[in-house]
Parts: structure tokens; sequence; C-alpha cells
């Protein structure tokens, strides 16, 4: 018999209580900002993360909460604007606040792995909340390993695109595909592996697909014709001038003679040129827009957002 008040009772209680916590309820991007912890290992500048400093990411990463009817975002967007680390802060949100059975997807095998180690890792060991989460690689059967991370009720799965046992049939409910115009078209003559791991999402309710990527080939392009067939939302920040909403175009850059570092924004609204110093304050005070019609995907209740970001 345990006896009253024993260390025993006090941690069967805590256990107890912990169970019937109420899960907090918190956006992906609020998570990001309480809770993660960017790694001198991974990040050129480690500690809190701070959605303030990419605006556009917020409203993203919020599709993915469950309390937002979406079930898929595409992403199409230009290098180093911080998609990955989105996708980072999504996975993490899963994990400490809706857990459930993830997929991770890469281009390669050997992406997979190098990404697991230089970013997955580092997020894991450096987030308090993940680290309680799932134990550390090092630990005799740990259920952390390269390719897979178990928790408390889910566990994340990582795979490259090129693998097609990697992507064999085990259900899930949450999909990130990272760089999918690097994808290959068929793996091993057993299909394309983006609707081989779309069609295990199939039996849940609430599923989530993130799709992002940098657009390659035009003629070959994944991401391309999924964000076409959205409303293709785009971010617009204010002129500095006139408060002429644009989205950032390369056309609309303008330079001295061959010297690119001298490039200014000409604005569509006013003509006039908008400096880099001015970037951070247009950026706080930007905002997604759609920028064509498409039946059935208005308001916030649509299944399907498309995002574009020079």
């Amino acid at each position: 018999m345990i006896q009253q008040n024993s260390p025993i009772t006090f941690s069967l209680l805590g256990g107890l209580f912990d169970g019937l916590r109420p899960i907090e309820t918190i956006s992906p991007s609020d998570w990001a900002d309480k809770y993660r912890i960017l790694s001198p290992k991974a990040s050129s500048t480690p500690g809190r993360w701070e959605t303030s400093r990419t605006p556009y990411l917020r409203e993203i990463m919020d599709r993915f909460s469950p309390y937002d009817p979406c079930e898929e975002v595409v992403v199409m967007k230009g290098a180093q604007v911080g998609m990955t680390e989105a996708g980072m802060n999504v996975m993490g949100y899963w994990i400490h606040i809706d857990p459930g059975s993830i997929f991770y997807i890469m281009p390669t095998v050997e992406t997979v792995k190098r990404n697991s180690k230089i970013r997955i890792d580092p997020m894991i060991e450096s987030t308090p909340e993940l680290r309680k989460k799932i134990k550390v690689a090092r630990s005799r059967e740990a259920g952390n390993t390269m390719l897979q991370k178990e928790f408390p009720g889910g566990v994340v799965y990582l795979a490259g695109a090129n693998s097609a046992s990697g992507l064999a049939s085990v259900p899930v409910g949450r999909i990130v595909l990272d760089e999918i115009d690097k994808y290959p078209g068929n793996v091993d003559k057993e299909g394309d592996p983006i609707k081989l791991a779309i069609v295990r999402t199939r039996t849940y309710p609430r599923r989530k697909i993130f799709m992002l990527s940098t657009p390659g080939e035009a003629e070959t392009s994944r991401v391309a014709p999924a964000f076409d067939k959205t409303t293709q939302r785009k971010f617009h920040v204010p002129c500095p001038h006139c408060g002429y909403m644009q989205h950032l175009e390369f056309d609309w850059l303008r330079w001295e003679g061959d010297d690119p570092y001298t490039a200014q924004l000409l604005c569509q609204g006013c003509d006039g040129l908008v400096h880099e110093q001015n970037k951070y304050n247009m950026l706080a005070h930007g905002e997604w827009r759609d920028t064509v019609n498409k039946p059935g995907q208005v308001g916030d209740s649509r299944k399907i957002w498309g995002y574009h970001i020079n």
C-alpha cells in the first residue's frame, strides 16, 4: 500500500494532473514567439524567435492551427525568406500543442539527413518545450533517430522524395513538402512523390498540407501550377512616400549603370524611389491580398490558400 503524502503518491498525482491539464489555446505564430529558441548551430541570429522580423510569415503559419479550416497551403517563394523556418515552427507547434502523426519530406534522403542534423535536432535541443517531448538522440531507445522523432501522441517521419520506401503507406494527418520543385517526377517507378505523400492524409478529416518551394524551370515546376489554382495571395507593402500598396516585383527595381548595389524600388503609385532602409517598416505594415478571383475560394473558410513572396 502506498502511504499518504509519499513521494510516489505525489508523483502519480502529478502525472494525473499533467494528463488533465487543458491544451494551450495559442496560434502557431504566437507559439513560435513564446517558445521557439533559435540555436546558434542553425541560425546566424540565435535566441528567441520573433515573427515581427518576418511578419509575412504570420498568416501562413497560423493556417496550421486546428482552429483554422484550411487544409492545404501552397507557398511559391524567393530564396532566404525564412519559409523553411516557418515549417520548423509549424512542426514544433504540432509536437507541443496539437500532437499527431507528421510527415516532413525533402528532395532527397541526403538533404533529410543533413537537415535533421543541422536544423531539426538543434531546434529540439534549444527549445525547452520540445526537449521535454522528444528524448535526446543519444539515449538508448529514445525514439529519436535521424529519420524519426517520437513524442507523446505522435511521431515525425522524415523522408526523401527520391525514396519510395520512405514514402511507404503510413497514414499521417500533417505533411510538410519542402522544396517540391526539386522532387523527382517519378520515384522508383511508383509514381509522383507528392501524390504518394498526400494520399496518406486521405483518412484524416482535419488534415494539414504545407507545400512550399522556390520555383524552378517553368516547364517542370510543381509549385507554380499548384499556386495558380489558388487566389494567389501576394504580400503588399506601403510606399513610404504616398502609402500606395504594391507587391515587390523585380521589374520595378532601378539601379545606377551596372551596379545592382544601388538598387531602389520604384513606387507604382507616385514614381518615388524607395531605399532598402525603408524595407523593415514597410514589411511591418504589409498585408496579404488575393490577386485573382477563384470560385469557392473566398473568405476565411476556404480549404486551400496560395501565397507568393518574391
